[in-house]
């Protein structure tokens, strides 16, 4: 019996190693930063991050990012405030290519927008803007189309499923003095814009400004916090946002701070379904809107574990 405790032993961390593997990791930048925005790969299940460099093309060194998003492709994206333009973005070094840069057009606002940005299945591209608390559609070429008011300060923005489904995270603080915005999350109708309040975040979220948001491949809804004060660089929160409640669970703190913007994975839950309505979010790395399992790496060492196991009690027959 002591050979096959072993087994057991070993084969728990073979199962904790195999789920490691199937942990998501997002994109974001560090925004508002002087010497330029740094995109970082984030693994979302304990905040860790690589740096890939600064967001530039040959000729512009980007500051102010504040959305980013994966389109069908699994393409990064990003959308800047300070130059009004769209672009994508290489994941590996982070360069911009100056033939792709589109300059935003249409908008309400020529500042203080903190956009939102999500595509969808069908490589739609919608975006927030919460200075004129609108959701817009851009097309890739930065020509932005007004769908209609959100009647809330929605600073992120993520879609799910075929038909799409459209949710939205507003901002958590008003200002330095700590007055209240109403940190809550939102489902958007992605024909009107109107908002239907789905629940806050409630405690388990810190006092935040701006966020950002997206799905995983599996449907988890993860968002990232931006809390940096004028007097404190406070680290950036990941959580997972419950679909039913919009209630947050903390899931993991960063080493960088200034993160608003999350891109994790492209467009997720694409095959049509009637109706898109998913159930109470899961816990982390539990598939959506399945049965619960284990990743592929997890299933793997699961099998190797009962296979270990079988081995061990036919070699103590006599």
């Amino acid at each position: 019996m002591k050979t096959l405790a072993r087994i057991i032993v070993i084969g728990s961390f073979v199962l904790s190693a195999g789920s490691a593997l199937g942990a998501p990791v997002g994109y974001s930048v560090n925004a508002d930063q002087p010497g330029g925005d740094q995109l970082y790969a984030i693994d979302l299940a304990n905040g860790s991050s690589t740096a890939r460099g600064p967001v530039r093309s040959a000729t512009t060194t980007f500051t102010d990012i504040e959305g980013m998003a994966m389109d069908p492709n699994g393409d990064l994206w990003a959308i800047d405030e300070v130059s009004l333009s769209l672009f994508p973005v290489s994941k590996g070094n982070a360069t911009v290519d100056l033939n792709e840069v589109e300059p935003v057009i249409g908008l309400g606002a020529l500042s203080g927008n903190d956009f939102g940005m999500t595509f969808t299945c069908s490589g739609e591209l919608f975006v927030t803007s919460v200075a004129d608390g609108a959701l817009y559609r851009l097309s890739l070429d930065g020509a932005a189309s007004l769908v209609g008011s959100v009647g809330a300060n929605i600073s992120a923005l993520a879609a799910y499923g075929n038909p799409t489904r459209l949710f939205g995270l507003s901002n958590g603080l008003l200002d330095e003095n700590g007055n209240q915005d109403t940190r809550s999350l939102y489902e958007i109708d992605p024909a009107t814009g109107a908002t239907t309040l789905i629940g806050a975040l409630g405690p388990a979220a810190s006092d935040y400004f701006q966020a950002g948001l997206s799905f995983d491949d599996t449907g988890v809804l993860w968002a990232i916090t931006d809390r940096r004060t004028q007097q404190q660089e406070l680290p950036s929160e990941i959580l997972q946002l419950d679909l039913v409640t919009g209630t947050a669970t903390l899931v993991a703190t960063t080493a960088e701070s200034g993160f608003e913007s999350l891109a994790v994975a492209p467009p997720a839950g694409c095959q049509p379904t009637q109706p898109p309505t998913p159930p109470a979010q899961p816990s982390y790395a539990t598939p959506y809107p399945h049965i619960p399992t284990l990743d592929s790496a997890g299933r793997f060492a699961a099998v190797l574990v009962l296979l270990l196991a079988g081995l061990a009690v036919l070699r103590q027959r006599p």
